[in-house]
């Protein structure tokens, strides 16, 4: 664990009791069901981001838990749909909630985080955030239709891939940053806004990275999804710009429309020969940059210097 979680343990503690809270249902065989999810949430980034920023800026507030809370239920609704969409097998080395419950129940399990999520921000009473979560939640929806109908266009470019990305990864994580410091000084607000924005595409390219060339076990996820599915990645975007044009038709063809492992592997293959994979985690690494430097407004502090390290983490991640 790297020490910007580890300092944040008391604190995420609590945000994970909100979110137990929340969660509850009076009827015991839904409440059975929720509790045989488990460990069904992520590595806390969100969280971490928004309270992070929040003690750099004057301290960890009840209501920041609580915005916390609600951004990783959001965000665990989106995996769960994405897992069924992919028909990923695993996620976080688990079996994914449709394998173990089916299909409906997995879209429904999906809605009631999604639905807890709002409520839960709607108990404090402060129509400003709420407007402001289900609005990034409308954003994130949208990047994922966008995704959706963008499959197997070899026309895409990098600009509508990073509207995608924005969409479905890093409109959160801007918000997630922005929240921590709602209600002090405004130029903190911008720069955990843009931190938070420069991450998030930063995460969703490497993820895309990994996705490509991860190991399965390290990831903890099921992998090649992007490619069995013909999904537009920066890694796909710049092997094909490096292609010669009387080669272009016969590349989008191995990218998008690969079908059978051994397929699968020729795409991922051609995309690491091409530099695609190599490029497209030097962009992610410029964004974490643009990230660290999103930051300068800050006072130094040690939760400063943690917003740095958990940029850095980013772009660390195993493959």
């Amino acid at each position: 664990m790297i020490a910007a979680l580890a300092a944040l343990q008391p604190h995420l503690a609590r945000v994970q009791a909100v979110m137990t809270a929340a969660l509850a249902s009076p009827e015991p065989r839904v409440q059975s069901l929720i509790d045989e999810l488990g460990g069904f949430h992520g590595k806390m980034l969100r969280p971490s981001l928004c309270l992070l920023m929040a003690e750099a800026t004057g301290g960890v507030e009840d209501g920041h838990l609580t915005i916390g809370a609600a951004l990783e239920l959001i965000h665990t609704a989106t995996l769960v749909h994405d897992d069924l969409i992919d028909d990923a097998d695993t996620r976080r080395g688990k079996a994914t909630a449709h394998t173990r419950f089916g299909n409906t129940t997995a879209i429904l399990i999906g809605d009631y985080l999604y639905t807890h999520a709002f409520h839960t921000v709607a108990r404090l009473g402060e129509p400003r955030i709420m407007e402001r979560l289900t609005a990034t939640t409308n954003i994130v929806c949208r990047g994922e239709l966008h995704q959706q109908v963008a499959e197997r266009q070899g026309d895409l470019s990098e600009a509508e891939y990073e509207r995608i990305v924005y969409g479905k990864t890093a409109a959160l994580t801007e918000l997630a940053g922005e929240s921590g410091a709602w209600g002090r000084d405004p130029r903190f607000a911008a720069a955990g806004a843009a931190y938070g924005r420069a991450c998030g595409i930063a995460f969703q390219i490497v993820d895309d990275c990994l996705d490509l060339a991860g190991d399965a076990q390290k990831v903890g996820k099921t992998l090649a999804t992007d490619l069995e599915r013909g999904r537009v990645t920066l890694p796909i975007i710049r092997a094909l710009a490096t292609t010669p044009a009387s080669e272009r038709a016969a590349a989008e063809r191995l990218l998008l429309h690969a079908g059978d492992p051994a397929e699968v592997a020729r795409a991922r293959d051609y995309v690491i020969d091409r530099g695609g994979l190599r490029s497209a985690i030097a962009t992610a690494r410029d964004r974490v940059a643009e990230a660290k430097r999103a930051l300068a407004p800050l006072p130094p502090s040690p939760a400063t210097a943690h917003l740095h390290d958990l940029a850095d983490f980013i772009v660390a991640r195993d493959f």
